[in-house]
């Protein structure tokens, strides 16, 4: 008899699954003449931030296999298509993490850091799919539930070292704010700078 994964398991990769599809969403909607926008990450281009993307699903792959997590220091240069690169690096993460829901595990910490995996990468994807839809100009929110979910992950993963390496400061929303502009904020966004 199979035992069943671990319902925290399930429901990290379930919240990845959402935010992926969000970030592929807005993934969609970049052109070649699109890569050269500037974006809400400050001296960062929109081919910079694609590839960046590309190398966060590559750390996070190899963080549900290894449980060792290493950020490249910057972005990968160049790459014949970005948005391809990033749309196969976010697949190979989603395999991950599914294969660790599934129990194909390699070693008995694994669906741990599947789901950490997960977790983190369901922040990541939806602040760059964020990031990516205003560089596009596309008035493109984070869906009200997912942003909820994310917001309080957030509260608890993006300490006062993953703020100042990877995120700015927050940004002041008013109390009636949408639960995805109050996630963007949280994470350094202004989200007036959505059309």
């Amino acid at each position: 008899m199979t035992a069943s994964p671990p319902t925290p398991l399930v429901d990290s990769v379930a919240l990845f699954q959402r935010s992926a599809d969000y970030a592929l969403g807005a993934l969609s909607a970049v052109g070649d003449a699109d890569l050269d926008r500037p974006t809400p990450c400050a001296g960062w281009d929109l081919r910079t931030l694609v590839l960046h993307l590309a190398d966060a699903a590559d750390a996070l792959t190899d963080f549900a296999a290894t449980g060792e997590l290493v950020l490249p220091a910057s972005p990968r240069a160049g790459g014949a298509d970005p948005v391809a690169v990033a749309r196969e690096r976010t697949q190979r993460l989603l395999d991950a993490v599914r294969a660790a829901v599934h129990g194909d595990a390699q070693h008995p910490a694994q669906a741990a850091w599947a789901g950490g995996a997960a977790r983190g990468g369901a922040i990541e994807f939806a602040a760059h799919g964020w990031d990516i839809a205003t560089a596009c100009g596309a008035d493109r929110e984070i869906p009200a539930g997912l942003a909820t979910e994310l917001l309080a992950l957030s509260a608890s993963l993006v300490g006062e070292q993953a703020r100042q390496s990877r995120f700015g400061p927050p940004v002041l929303v008013p109390s009636g704010a949408a639960p995805g502009d109050r996630l963007v904020a949280f994470l350094g966004r202004d989200p007036a700078t959505r059309p």
